[in-house]
């Protein structure tokens, strides 16, 4: 992204210009919208690393919070930033197996102390699954492949 010119380069060094922002209806987000050529994205071999959309086009985020998903990527890439993500990983593979196997999502019951009751019930059935996969050495689960990269492979 060349911000003073206001250009994107695609990985085969195609240009396409900045054709100015619009903002989402959704979320509320404000976007710049930049667009490739068809006529070139078509024959192109890098087109799989490329935009996926029909369009050609791109929707960035305005530079200073471009810059700022930048940096945290390139923090996140680093040896301490690995293990950050590390830890994370594994907090969020816990809530995913108490909403798959648990019914972590709904609550059963009525009342603060009833639903303090189940999620502590919960936490306890997971350590206890645990510790059963670990005495009889079932490997952890793989990594979910989306629908859509199955589809893709």
């Amino acid at each position: 992204m060349e911000w003073e010119r206001q250009r994107v380069r695609c990985p085969e060094g195609h240009e396409s210009t900045i054709r100015g922002g619009y903002k989402d209806r959704a979320s509320g987000q404000i976007y710049i919208r930049a667009g490739f050529c068809p006529a070139q994205c078509r024959p192109c071999p890098s087109r799989p690393r490329c935009v996926r959309a029909a369009s050609r086009r791109l929707g960035l985020l305005p530079r200073p919070e471009h810059e700022a998903i930048a940096a945290v990527r390139a923090r996140l890439g680093k040896g301490a930033g690995q293990q950050l993500y590390g830890q994370r990983r594994g907090f969020e593979g816990t809530i995913s197996q108490g909403v798959r196997a648990f019914g972590l999502r709904r609550a059963r019951y009525r009342g603060l102390a009833k639903v303090g009751l189940q999620s502590m019930a919960t936490a306890a059935a997971i350590n206890l699954d645990r510790l059963g996969a670990w005495f009889a050495q079932r490997p952890l689960a793989p990594t979910r492949t989306s629908r859509f990269a199955a589809l893709a492979a």
